[in-house]
């Protein structure tokens, strides 16, 4: 009966890895400000050490080729404060786009939700190009960029890596940072879509990039 029991769990957890992916190079394209043209992720941003290294002078992101519904994304990532990709005393500024729908066209920013990753203001929700979402009982406005504050802070400092987790299911988004719930809204208007990486000016790397589909 023991090993009856233990091959079952072995069957699940089995079953429990097919269902998460690592997202790599093949599985995005890049896009920059300066070009009209989808190229590819390396001719964008650097893919080095395990890393997605994201710097230079064009903003732009990197964007999955496929559409994703009712995720977990998880993702680590850090703000490069190496000399040789230094731009100045500028607030640092990036994001995790999601939801976008995969008829959106390519632009500096696309239509979808942003886990916002910025100087005081990391975890606060930006919806863009008209998404709306309830927020603590509240509807959010329709609008161009509209922004809902984090819940709470909890960024580590500069140079350490930090963890980003995005549940998506069935309308309800929740944004944690570093374990802690950070954001949360119901009833968002854009349920399913590609996911971004922003590079927003700000030298920032990014790793362990984890999707799976969530059964509730």
């Amino acid at each position: 009966m023991l090993k009856k029991i233990i091959f079952g769990c072995l069957i699940m957890l089995s079953s429990c890895a097919v269902k998460q992916k690592s997202l790599s190079m093949e599985d995005w394209y890049g896009y920059t400000k300066n070009s009209n043209d989808r190229v590819a992720p390396s001719q964008a941003y650097d893919f080095k050490d395990g890393m997605i290294r994201m710097h230079g002078e064009n903003n732009g992101y990197l964007m999955t080729n496929s559409s994703y519904k009712n995720f977990e994304l998880s993702l680590e990532f850090r703000w490069n404060l190496e000399k040789e990709f230094y731009r100045g005393d500028v607030k640092k500024n990036s994001g995790v786009m999601y939801n976008i729908p995969s008829n959106s066209p390519d632009h500096i920013w696309p239509k979808g939700i942003q886990f916002q990753i910025k100087e005081n203001t990391t975890g606060d929700f930006i919806f863009l190009d008209n998404v709306t979402a309830k927020v603590n009982g509240k509807l959010i406005e329709a609008g161009a960029s509209v922004v809902s504050p984090k819940f709470s802070s909890n960024e580590n400092p500069y140079g350490e890596w930090n963890t980003i987790l995005i549940q998506s299911f069935n309308g309800k988004c929740t944004q944690y940072l570093n374990g802690k719930l950070v954001n949360e809204c119901v009833e968002v208007s854009s349920k399913e879509g590609k996911i971004s990486l922003n590079y927003e000016g700000s030298p920032i790397d990014f790793r362990n990039i984890q999707l799976k589909k969530i059964h509730k």
